[in-house]
C-alpha cells in the first residue's frame, strides 16, 4: 500500500511537471506573439465624438462618457475639422518618440496606404473596452473602443487607468483588442493573436507591385548606358539591368509610395560578365531623405552563374522607412581586365516586407531629390555627386576647380530640386549678376533632365566672374546650351569678364547636342574649367574656353558615334584629359595661342574606327601623351600638329 501510495505521488508529480511545462511554454510562445497597442487595426464605428465628465476621466479612474456619436472623427486640433471617412478606412496608432504624446493615430486605405494622420496625443484614461484619447493640444477628445464597434449613441462608463504607459496599454490591446477593423454591432470574438505566431505575409516591392510601390528612383550617378539605368532593378525582369560604370560605390535609392519595415531582400545577377558582380553592400533606411539610419552591412557572395537569385539576405529592421539605399562599394574583379570588371551590374534588387506587421511610415522631407549617405561626405565621399568615369587623379583636380570657383560670398542661386522627368520641356536660366550658381538640391548635387527632346539654355555673365553650373541629362535627343560670361554673342554680361566659371556636365542617351561656352579677358578671379562626362551613342559636344587665363577640360566619352569638338583659345595655360571609348568616336581639338599646352587623351575601343586630331599651336610649351587601347592598329586614328 505504501509502495503504492509513493508511485501514485510520483505519478502526481509527473503530472505537475508537464503542466509546468506546457504552461511556461505557452507563457513563452504567447510573449513571442504579444500584440501591441500599435498592432490594432480600429474601424469608423470604434471611434466617436463624445460628451464627457472631464473632471472624471483625468482624475479618477472611473471614467463617464455622456453620450457619444460613433463615426465621427476631429483632426487634431478640433478646429482642422472632421476626418471624411471613405470605404474601408480604418486607423492605427504608431510611436512618436515624443514622451508627452506618444502616439501618432493614422488612417489607412483597405489596401493598407495611407491616407492621412489624426495627428498625436495620449491616451488619458484606459480600461478593458474603451479609452479616451486627447490630442496634443490637450482639447481634441475622442472615445475609442478596440472590443467592439459602437452602434449607438448612449453613454459608456469604465473603471480604468489614468494615462497609462505604453507597456499597460500594450496589455489592454494583448488582452481582448481587435487586430481587425469592426464594424457596428461587430465585437472582438478571441485574443488579438493566438498561441502560435501569425505567418507573415510577405510582399515584394518594385516599380509595379501593390499596395507598396517604388514611386522615385535616384541612382548614385547617371553613368549608366541607355536602356539600363537604376530602374532596371526593380522592374521584376530579369532580362533588363542595372549597369553603372563607376564600379565601386555605385548604388540607387528608391523612395516608397508608403513607408514600411524591409526585413530582407534578394539580388540577381546580370547576363554578363560575373566580373561586374557585387562583393559586399551597405543598406541604410530614412523617412525625409536627409538622416540614414545604416540597417546593416555585409559581404555579398553571388553565383557565376547568370539570372541567378540569391538566397534572401536577412535583415533586422524593426523600423518603417519611405527611402531605402542600398550601396554596393566592391566588385567581384579588380582594376586592368577589360569589359569584365568596369562596372557594378544587377540584374534585380527585391526588396521584402510584412504586410501583417502594420508598421508604416510616411515621407517627412519637404520634397526633392534626397542625398544618399555620403552625399555631405559622411559615408562614401563622391559616391553620389563624383562624376561618373573620372579618375582619381581628375577628380582631385575637379574639385580643386570647383572649390576655386564655387566658393561664393555672394550671389544668385538656383537649386532645381526636383528632377524634370518628362519630355519635351524647355528650361530657359539667365543670371547677369555676379557669382551665380545652378545646380541640384542645396547645391550639393546635379540639377537632373531625365526625358527626350528637351531644351536647356543657361546664360551667366559678370563682371566679376564666378560662375557654376552643375546639370545632368538623362535621355536621348536633348538640347543642352552653356554659356558663362559674354564674347561677342555668347552670353549675358561684359566683355571683360575677369572668368572663374565651372560647368560640370552629365549626359547619358543618344542623339544629344551639348554646347558649352567659358569666355573671360582675365583677372584676379581668372580660371575656366569644365567637366563633361557623355555616355551613349551618337552625341555632339562643343566646348569652347575663350580667354586670358587658365583653361581645364576633363572629358570622359563613353559610346559609339559621338563627335567632340574643343577649342582652348587665348593666354594663359591650357589643360585637357579626354578619355575616348567605344567605337567611330570623333573628336577634334585645338589649343592655341600663347601660353603652355598640355593635353592628355586616353582612346579606348574595341576595332571600329575611332578618330582623333589634336592641334597645338602658338605656345612654346607644348606637351602631348597619347594612350591608345585599340583592338586594331587601324582602329584608332591619331593626328597631332604641333607649332608655332
Amino acid at each position: 500500500m505504501n509502495q503504492y501510495k509513493d508511485i501514485e505521488y510520483k505519478g502526481v508529480r509527473l503530472k505537475f511537471w508537464a503542466w509546468l511545462f506546457v504552461s511556461l511554454f505557452l507563457l513563452f510562445v504567447s510573449k513571442i506573439s504579444y500584440a501591441a497597442l500599435t498592432d490594432i487595426k480600429f474601424g469608423r464605428q470604434q471611434i466617436a465624438d463624445s460628451q464627457w465628465n472631464v473632471s472624471a476621466c483625468l482624475n479618477t479612474t472611473t471614467c463617464q462618457i455622456y453620450s457619444k456619436q460613433p463615426g465621427t472623427m476631429y483632426k487634431i486640433p478640433w478646429t482642422s475639422g472632421q476626418w471624411a471617412w471613405q470605404t474601408g478606412q480604418y486607423v492605427q496608432f504608431s510611436l512618436s518618440g515624443n514622451g508627452s504624446f506618444p502616439y501618432e493615430g493614422k488612417i489607412y486605405n483597405s489596401d493598407g496606404t495611407l491616407a492621412g494622420t489624426i495627428g498625436t496625443g495620449k491616451i488619458v484614461n484606459m480600461g478593458p473596452d474603451y479609452f479616451f484619447f486627447v490630442g496634443n493640444d490637450n482639447n481634441t477628445g475622442q472615445l475609442f473602443s478596440g472590443s467592439s464597434g459602437m452602434s449607438n449613441t448612449s453613454g459608456v462608463s469604465w473603471t480604468g487607468t489614468l494615462n497609462p504607459t505604453i507597456a499597460q496599454a500594450d496589455a489592454y490591446a494583448n488582452a481582448s483588442y481587435s487586430t481587425v477593423p469592426l464594424s457596428a454591432g461587430q465585437t472582438a470574438t478571441a485574443t488579438p493573436n493566438s498561441a502560435s505566431t501569425p505567418t507573415p505575409n510577405w510582399q515584394i516591392i518594385r516599380t509595379n507591385s501593390n499596395p507598396v510601390v517604388i514611386s522615385n528612383i535616384y541612382p548614385t550617378s547617371y553613368n549608366s548606358p541607355s536602356g539600363e539605368g537604376a530602374a532596371n532593378a526593380f522592374d521584376g525582369n530579369v532580362n533588363t539591368k542595372y549597369l553603372n560604370f563607376d564600379k565601386k560605390n555605385a548604388g540607387v535609392t528608391v523612395k516608397l509610395s508608403q513607408g514600411r519595415v524591409v526585413q530582407k531582400f534578394t539580388i540577381t545577377t546580370a547576363n554578363d560578365f560575373s566580373g561586374r558582380d557585387p562583393t559586399s553592400y551597405k543598406l541604410y533606411g530614412s523617412n525625409d531623405g536627409v538622416t540614414w539610419t545604416l540597417i546593416k552591412q555585409d559581404s555579398l557572395s553571388l553565383s557565376e552563374n547568370r539570372f541567378w537569385t540569391s538566397p534572401e539576405i536577412t535583415v533586422a529592421n524593426t523600423n518603417a522607412y519611405v527611402y531605402y539605399f542600398i550601396l554596393f562599394p566592391t566588385t567581384k574583379s579588380g582594376d586592368g581586365c577589360g569589359l569584365n570588371c568596369n562596372s557594378m551590374q544587377i540584374a534585380e534588387v527585391t526588396f521584402y516586407y510584412d504586410l501583417n506587421d502594420g508598421i508604416t511610415s510616411t515621407d517627412t522631407s519637404s520634397g526633392g531629390t534626397p542625398y544618399n549617405p555620403g552625399t555631405a561626405g559622411s559615408v562614401c565621399a563622391d559616391c553620389w555627386a563624383a562624376s561618373p568615369g573620372i579618375t582619381n587623379i581628375q577628380l582631385t583636380q575637379k574639385n580643386s576647380a570647383k572649390t576655386r570657383v564655387s566658393n561664393l560670398a555672394l550671389g544668385n542661386y538656383i537649386y532645381i530640386e526636383e528632377k524634370i522627368g518628362s519630355s519635351g520641356n524647355s528650361v530657359n536660366i539667365e543670371q547677369s549678376g555676379s557669382y551665380n550658381s545652378v545646380s541640384g538640391l542645396a547645391g550639393t548635387t546635379y540639377a537632373v533632365v531625365d526625358g527626350d527632346n528637351n531644351s536647356v539654355t543657361i546664360k551667366q555673365g559678370s563682371v566679376l566672374g564666378k560662375n557654376l553650373i552643375e546639370f545632368s541629362v538623362v535621355g536621348n535627343t536633348n538640347n543642352l546650351t552653356l554659356w558663362q560670361s559674354r564674347n561677342e554673342n555668347t552670353g549675358l554680361g561684359s566683355s571683360s569678364d575677369s572668368g572663374g566659371h565651372y560647368s560640370g556636365i552629365d549626359i547619358t542617351g543618344s542623339s544629344n547636342t551639348l554646347t558649352v561656352k567659358q569666355n573671360n579677358s582675365g583677372g584676379s578671379n581668372s580660371g575656366q574649367f569644365s567637366l563633361i562626362d557623355i555616355n551613349g551613342n551618337s552625341n555632339q559636344g562643343l566646348l569652347r574656353q575663350i580667354g586670358n587665363n587658365e583653361k581645364l577640360f576633363f572629358g570622359v566619352l563613353s559610346g559609339n558615334g559621338n563627335v567632340f569638338d574643343v577649342i582652348q583659345q587665348g593666354t594663359g595655360s591650357h589643360y585637357l584629359d579626354l578619355t575616348l571609348t567605344g567605337n567611330n568616336n570623333n573628336a577634334t581639338i585645338n589649343q592655341k595661342d600663347a601660353g603652355s599646352h598640355k593635353a592628355t587623351v586616353n582612346l579606348i575601343n574595341a576595332g571600329g574606327a575611332t578618330t582623333l586630331n589634336l592641334t597645338q599651336q602658338g605656345s612654346t610649351a607644348q606637351s602631348i601623351n597619347i594612350t591608345q587601347q585599340c583592338a586594331t592598329l587601324s582602329g584608332c586614328s591619331v593626328s597631332v600638329t604641333q607649332g608655332p
